[in-house]
């Protein structure tokens, strides 16, 4: 893994290149040099014979090697010799080879695909699932930014999200299962006990309206006028006795008497304790929830009212209310320590950890799924990714071009040049030998 910045890498290029060059260079310029002194001093030496032959076929490797090395990159001299500058004439053609080069030697679905499933993704993430780190950071990290993105969902779309899948993805049978699950899930956080009650506040306060008791009053009224039959009972024979301003006065006592006597026993069952309201309370809610997990009759109802259910205005109308209420709900709900979000979003992912160690093969199954999707991606983008590169390499301008390859194998190709001209005095050694040996 490169450390440095490119910056600095290619200034360590430059600088290796310059290095490289100065000893070929030098090694050409060597080889002259014994070539000037062997040839001078060889009438008097003999054995200068095979110095010189050395120095001469080092010249001619080294300026062999010069020549190829240059012509890859650019003109010699800037002499217009053809089969020169190779790479940026040849520019266009080689981004095309390169492009389809990658996409057919490196993109292949098997080898990627096998090698995503070797790096077993699904156990990295468990490591970092089980890490403090996530814990401590990123759960509150994702808990904090919950509100927003509840806010930004439109409650209008929300709720048409919502009334869509009910009507196109649930059946009756979904339905009821998912509203027996939901009250079961109140009922094992103990939110059963808080909407007994919120109901039972609100009965109260309905109960303490004026509208409300006037309503009731009258009603009682109504019902303690019609108690009449064809064997009157005491209580229409007293009614019957007593003139009519006097009758109205205790029937009117009776209903005040009634709905203080209501009021009293809701305030009694909300206050807690052992009830009949609250264990009929209780029955009914448990005997609902089994009833819409298990009974057909109320599959069947619930599957023939859901596309009423989900066109009706009022479902929209809730739906709109409680999706408007979930961020401000959020953001008091964080507010407040311990926060219930948070405490749900430890459980998941406590419960996610419990799963995947209980079930290992799951896990491979999911590194075999993720391995699948690279495979899938692979094979949908590959031509795509080759396209991109020879565009990339079709865009950059020449001069870039041969820059950038030149600092990356110009060291190398360098090398050649030093390697050319010691092969090369070799070559011309054996030869001038079995020249003398003939």
């Amino acid at each position: 893994m490169h450390t440095l910045s490119s910056e600095a890498r290619a200034r360590e290029a430059r600088r290796r290149l310059r290095t490289a060059r100065r000893l070929a260079g030098g090694l050409l310029l060597a080889a002259a040099l014994l070539f000037a002194v062997a040839a001078y001093y060889r009438p008097h030496y003999a054995w200068l014979g095979y110095v010189k032959a050395f120095a001469e076929a080092a010249m001619v490797g080294a300026l062999a090697d010069w020549f190829a090395v240059t012509a890859l990159f650019r003109r010699p001299f800037g002499l217009p010799i053809p089969h020169t500058a190779i790479l940026p004439r040849k520019q266009a053609r080689i981004a095309e080879e390169l492009g389809r080069f990658i996409g057919h030697h490196f993109l292949q679905e098997k080898p990627i695909a096998l090698r995503v499933y070797r790096m077993k993704s699904s156990e990295k993430l468990l490591a970092a699932l089980a890490g403090d780190d996530m814990r401590r950071r990123w759960l509150p990290a994702a808990a904090r930014r919950l509100p927003m993105l509840l806010a930004t969902a439109k409650p209008e779309q929300a709720a048409r999200f919502a009334a869509m899948m009910l009507s196109q993805r649930y059946t009756g049978e979904k339905i009821g299962r998912a509203l027996a699950d939901g009250l079961r899930l109140l009922k094992a956080h103990g939110l059963r006990e808080a909407f007994f009650n919120s109901l039972i506040q609100q009965l109260r306060r309905w109960l303490q309206q004026p509208d409300t008791r006037d309503m009731l009053e009258q009603h009682l009224r109504e019902w303690a006028a019609k108690i009449e039959g064809d064997a009157p009972s005491a209580w229409d024979k007293l009614k019957a006795a007593m003139k009519s301003t006097l009758v109205e006065k205790v029937d009117d006592w009776a209903a005040a008497k009634a709905l203080e006597w209501a009021e009293s026993y809701l305030e009694a069952a909300a206050a807690g304790g052992d009830s009949v309201l609250r264990r009929r309370f209780d029955d009914q809610y448990d005997l609902l929830a089994e009833r819409l997990a298990t009974s057909k009759a109320w599959h069947k109802r619930l599957e023939a009212a859901k596309r009423h259910i989900a066109a009706s205005p009022e479902l929209l109308r809730v739906l709109e209310n409680t999706w408007r209420g979930l961020p401000e709900w959020a953001e008091e709900d964080l507010a407040r320590q311990p926060s219930l979000i948070e405490a749900q979003l430890h459980k998941l992912l406590d419960h996610m950890l419990a799963q995947a160690a209980a079930y290992p093969q799951f896990m491979r199954r999911v590194d075999v799924r993720i391995a699948l999707a690279a495979r899938a991606l692979v094979t949908r983008y590959r031509d795509r990714a080759a396209q991109f590169v020879a565009d990339k390499v079709k865009s950059w301008d020449s001069d870039e071009m041969v820059e950038k390859l030149e600092l990356s194998v110009g060291r190398d190709l360098q090398y050649i040049r030093i390697n050319g001209t010691l092969v090369g005095g070799l070559v011309g050694l054996v030869i001038y030998s079995v020249s003398q040996l003939i």
